[in-house]
């Protein structure tokens, strides 16, 4: 009689493990899931801030910006860059734990239209799709 109750134990807890498990993985996605999105959205609005100021410095004939008014934002599980050529520039922003907290790279530019791709921690390029922020789309 014993030994059928520890059998039924090591069952018990071995389904609790595993429906556990199940539950950690879908708040990670969850998460990730999330990451994603805010990312996508700080990208946008960085891209669009780093736009007026390169427009207002051309306007004024400044040629230059001033780089203490441009700040690269922050954003959950994602490190965000930003790369200036002449009045053109990219924001890329890549998982700082691809899989973890991400599985998309994005990428925006002078055109505002952000791209995303799963490039495995990569950055995205400019062939990439245009991220629409839901879950079908990549």
């Amino acid at each position: 009689m014993a030994i059928v109750l520890v059998i039924l134990a090591a069952i018990f807890v071995g389904v609790l493990v595993v429906h556990g498990y199940k539950q950690f993985k879908i708040r990670q996605q969850n998460q990730m899931s999330e990451n994603e999105y805010n990312t996508a959205v700080t990208v946008w609005e960085f891209a669009r801030l780093v736009k007026e100021r390169i427009d207002a410095a051309t306007r004024q004939g400044a040629g230059v910006l001033d780089f203490t008014q441009i700040t690269v934002p922050h954003s959950q599980g994602y490190e965000i860059s930003l790369e200036l050529i002449g009045a053109y520039f990219r924001i890329y922003a890549v998982p700082s734990r691809y899989n973890r907290t991400g599985r998309l790279s994005f990428l925006t530019d002078n055109t505002l239209s952000v791209r995303a791709s799963d490039r495995a921690g990569q950055q995205a390029t400019s062939e990439d799709g245009e991220y629409k922020g839901d879950a079908d789309q990549m």
